[in-house]
């Protein structure tokens, strides 16, 4: 199990530990302001519990992802999501689409181990429709490859929230230090 230190940066947030998860200490020589947690994020406090699923599940999804779990994420994903990709190239913009099927049998074929973290969700629901917009990082073997914004849209069915479309960029240069830290630790 991997364990990562993460900092509470603003007032609000609190820390969420995700089914299977568990805080694996707060004390030990950590200030107040510093958990190390195993492969947990911090989600902003809503009052609103549909803010707070929609938020929820994004993080699961990474979860799931990282593990290539695609048992999970075809529970998440709607039956006719869908996944946009672009990245800028020398030669401009290559876009991507794959179906939530193309997505789902890609992963089960295995590769190299890959983490996919977010943090900061901006967070938007209107009655059905919802939406999470988020920095990532993603590593392949350890090794930060690439980051750029994930954006999940939302939508509100029978049985609860599912993700109907993923929308991502590929930026390879210039990434951000991720507020989670390294996640080697």
């Amino acid at each position: 199990m991997r364990t990562m230190r993460v900092r509470a940066a603003a007032a609000g947030v609190i820390p969420l530990v995700l089914p299977g998860l568990l805080i694996a200490g707060c004390g030990g020589g950590h200030s107040e302001e510093e958990a190390v947690v195993s492969e947990t994020a911090l989600i902003p406090a809503s009052r609103n519990p549909d803010e707070a699923e929609v938020t929820r599940l994004a993080y699961e999804f990474m979860e799931a992802l990282s593990a290539r779990d695609t048992e999970r994420l075809d529970e998440i994903l709607a039956p006719h999501a869908r996944l946009f990709s672009i990245r800028e190239g020398e030669e401009g913009a290559d876009y991507r689409v794959r179906t939530r099927e193309e997505f789902l049998e890609g992963l089960a074929e295995g590769g190299p181990e890959f983490m996919e973290r977010i943090w900061e969700p901006v967070v938007e629901l209107r009655g059905r429709i919802g939406m999470v917009w988020a920095p990532y990082d993603f590593h392949v073997n350890g090794e930060l490859t690439h980051c750029g914004i994930d954006v999940l849209a939302f939508l509100k069915m029978e049985g609860g929230w599912k993700v109907t479309s993923i929308t991502y960029n590929m930026e390879r240069d210039d990434c951000p230090v991720s507020p989670l830290g390294n996640p080697e630790g």
